[in-house]
């Protein structure tokens, strides 16, 4: 039996040099295949587990026998098959059980030096268990190197184990350079092991030993090839999952940061409705914890998603107040059928679109339905032959309020005037708003009969004044009835006739309800005519002023006069006040002939003889005294035409300034500090406060007309009249009675204290010129 000492063992340098490489290429694999497994989770973790230890166990045991194969023996030698699959066992299984034993729960000292030392006990059994495959030989082995080896295998394994799962490179990427040194260093340990345990080996050649089974033996050439071809496995291997996993990483990136970061809710469930996955914004929705165990399924959060088995449908969920749009998409292929789900919020949505909705056919500020809700429900209702009356309803002081207490108290009248209708309405009614100031009241069926008295109890609740800002309004209202088929025929005659019938009671003024009949047609004509005329009036120098003297009642002297607005057009010939004054204020257009009859009074006063003596009166659009500009406006205006205010008189209406206490007295002190004289006219007829009107610096009060008429033998009106005067007098205030006729109610006024009678009685209004006639007839009364 021949003896082959170790220190007689030659190398083949290319083989080993090629051992070195593959060692280095195990080393480089180890380092990603360990954080794979590392990080992966769930099944996956698994797959890596093997396929991670398997490689580096491959790579490991090709470095040990091309480094066997590298070795140059003087005989001929084999290698038993059965001890080269039993070394590849000993080799996988130790890189895997060291593997899975690292990754199993938290780092621990004793856990992580048991699986170095199963893994580098497994890389000596590789080996040595390897050189018993060599035949035919007889090993013996130096112990200290032994044990050296079986050392270096175990360091050199928990090196492996500490860079792959502990160190701070295993939370980070590894740049290349620093990587391919830990590679060269740990090749250098395994290699080292290699040597180590061949310099321990001592064999002897038996020549007399028979090959026991030819199919267990392989020849060394035979073994290059397998040995090779385990090297490009390795490669191939390695090469392969590490590319396929770091391309299915960087698509599980890009989609798990699409999902993530998407604002509705994605979930991808298993047919049984068990969630693979669900993005953050799918828990917020359902204010869910996606770790508890009771949230796994996807129908545990609302019992409707297990109905919902249609793809490619929108469903609609109810969840803790919640509005949640619901799609399933399918996901099939390589025997998977799974399902894509899209949660969205769509609350805030649905209240647009129902706040939209509501916008499209209400109003915003009274919240009542509007002009389109309305005609939509006229169409219907006429549509089923269902008798029908219209009640057409504006507010006569919106724009008063407006322009004096600001739009936010007209904004409040109109929300006041929509709580007020709707008191008067019934459960079939329509109360709308289709304008600024208008409001219309649908009836059908027997309700229509009635139309007149829900009308008339219209008027009834708005002419309560209203308290704002601390003034009291009265909101007075003009209303028109029309009626289907009585009257129209179509919706938009119905509503057409309403308010024409409207417009006939503002003429007749106001707090009035009228029927509409085909006489009003001429009528709204004739109307609409004086609003387009009007427009030119003071262009074409179509306005003119008259002057009625107002008389001393104990002198019967000329006190003064009033300047009285006339109108005659080519067309329309001479219009009465009574018509185009109220045209006028509802079409903006009375502060400009306000204006107009102020400075044309004014320039007349300076042309009269013995002006000094004469006081001219001028009633004021309350409109206009409400505008803030008005006093600049007025001292202008005086300036300009040289007008001395002592001989001007203001005639303001007690039914609508005086209604505005908090701003009236102001602006009237500062008229009086300026020289000029106040009056109050149409007193009796609206809401003033007493107690409020002697705060007032007002000269005289104007009692209106309306008192005078069915004066004498009516003890009642005569009892009313003279209270009114005594009011007066105790207010230290002059009093005016207008309209005065006959010398039987001029007799009964002086007998009862009147200062100042105004009317037919004593003179119409007449032209500038002969104001000067009657002055010289009647002499003037000292002021």
């Amino acid at each position: 039996m021949e003896h082959f000492a170790s220190s007689h063992m030659n190398h083949s340098l290319s083989l080993v040099i090629l051992s070195y490489l593959i060692a280095t290429l195990s080393a480089y694999a180890s380092i990603d295949l360990a954080k794979r497994v590392k990080f992966a989770q769930n099944k996956l973790k698994t797959i890596w587990l093997f396929a991670g230890g398997t490689v580096l166990g491959i790579g490991i045991w090709s470095m040990h026998f091309i480094a066997m194969l590298a070795y140059r023996f003087s005989e001929s030698v084999y290698y038993d098959m059965f001890y080269v699959f039993l070394s590849i066992l000993f080799a996988v299984g130790g890189c895997i059980s060291g593997f899975y034993l690292v990754s199993r729960s938290t780092f621990t000292l004793f856990r992580f030096l048991l699986s170095g030392t199963i893994m580098g006990l497994g890389i000596t059994l590789m080996h040595y268990v390897g050189m018993e495959a060599v035949k035919p030989v007889i090993l013996s082995y130096d112990k200290p190197l032994f044990i050296i080896s079986v050392f270096i295998a175990v360091a050199a394994s928990l090196v492996a184990l500490w860079l792959g799962f502990f160190s701070p490179y295993s939370k980070k990427k590894i740049n290349w350079n620093l990587k391919m040194l830990f590679s060269f260093i740990m090749a250098c340990a395994i290699t080292g092991m290699h040597y180590t345990g061949m310099s321990a080996t001592r064999i002897k050649y038996d020549a007399s030993a028979a090959i026991k089974s030819s199919a267990m033996m392989l020849d060394t050439s035979l073994m290059a090839w397998i040995v090779t071809g385990g090297t490009f496995l390795i490669f191939i291997i390695f090469f392969f999952s590490l590319s396929y996993d770091r391309m299915a990483n960087k698509h599980k990136l890009v989609q798990g940061t699409i999902l993530d970061s998407a604002v509705d809710g994605i979930v991808v469930t298993e047919e049984s409705g068990a969630i693979i996955h669900a993005n953050p914004a799918f828990y917020e929705l359902m204010n869910a914890d996606g770790n508890d165990p009771r949230f796994q399924s996807l129908y545990h959060y609302h019992p409707n998603l297990r109905d919902m088995t249609a793809y490619n449908q929108e469903y609609q969920i109810e969840l803790r107040n919640l509005i949640i749009e619901v799609k399933k998409h399918p996901i099939s292929g390589e025997s998977l059928q799974n399902s894509l789900w899209f949660f969205r919020n769509i609350t805030e949505k649905i209240l647009n679109e129902k706040h939209i909705e509501f916008l499209a056919y209400n109003d915003s500020l009274t919240r009542l339905p509007n002009r389109y809700k309305l005609e939509q429900e006229l169409k219907a209702r006429m549509g089923n032959q269902q008798k029908t009356a219209c009640i057409f309803l504006d507010l006569d002081r919106l724009k008063l309020t407006n322009d004096t207490l600001g739009h936010k108290a007209g904004d409040a009248l109109l929300q006041y005037a929509a709580s007020q209708l709707s008191k008067v309405i019934g459960d079939t009614d329509i109360l709308a708003r289709v304008g600024g100031d208008e409001f219309i009241i649908l009836l059908s069926g027997e309700r229509a009969n009635g139309a007149e008295e829900v009308a008339d109890r219209c008027i009834e609740v708005m002419d309560i004044p209203f308290s704002i800002n601390g003034s009291n309004i009265r909101a007075t209202t003009s209303a028109g009835v029309s009626r289907f088929p009585d009257n129209a025929s179509t919706a938009d005659e119905l509503l057409t006739f309403a308010d024409l019938a409207m417009y006939e009671s503002k003429r007749k003024g106001r707090n009035q309800v009228t029927i509409f009949n085909p006489e009003l047609n001429q009528k709204i004509k004739r109307t609409l005519l004086i609003e387009k005329e009007l427009t030119t009036a003071i262009s074409n120098d179509e306005l003119y002023l008259l002057y009625q003297p107002k008389i001393c009642a104990s002198a019967e002297k000329i006190l003064g006069v009033e300047a009285l607005l006339r109108w005659k057009n080519p067309v329309l010939g001479q219009v009465s006040p009574l018509e185009f004054i109220s045209i006028a204020e509802e079409k903006d257009m009375i502060c400009a002939i306000t204006e107009w009859v102020l400075e044309e009074a004014c320039r007349q006063w300076t042309k009269w003889e013995n002006n000094e003596q004469i006081k001219i009166a001028v009633n004021i659009s309350p409109i206009q005294f409400a505008k803030e500009d008005f006093l600049e406006r007025l001292s202008g205006l005086i300036e300009k035409t040289n007008m001395n205010p002592r001989f001007l008189e203001l005639e303001i209406t007690e039914s609508s300034s005086l209604a505005f206490e908090s701003q009236t007295k102001e602006k009237l002190t500062q008229i009086k500090e300026m020289g000029i004289d106040i009056s109050l006219d149409d007193f009796g007829t609206g809401y003033s406060s007493f107690k409020h009107l002697k705060e007032f610096p007002i000269e005289v009060l104007k009692i209106d007309k309306s008192f005078i008429d069915h004066l004498i033998g009516n003890k009642g009106q005569e009892s009313i009249v003279r209270s009114m005067i005594q009011l007066g007098h105790n207010l230290n205030m002059k009093v005016l009675v207008e309209g005065v006729e006959t010398k039987v109610q001029a007799d009964w006024l002086k007998n009862e204290g009147c200062d100042i009678i105004q009317g037919f009685y004593y003179s119409r209004p007449t032209q500038p010129d002969y104001i000067q006639d009657f002055i010289r007839e009647r002499e003037l009364a000292p002021l």
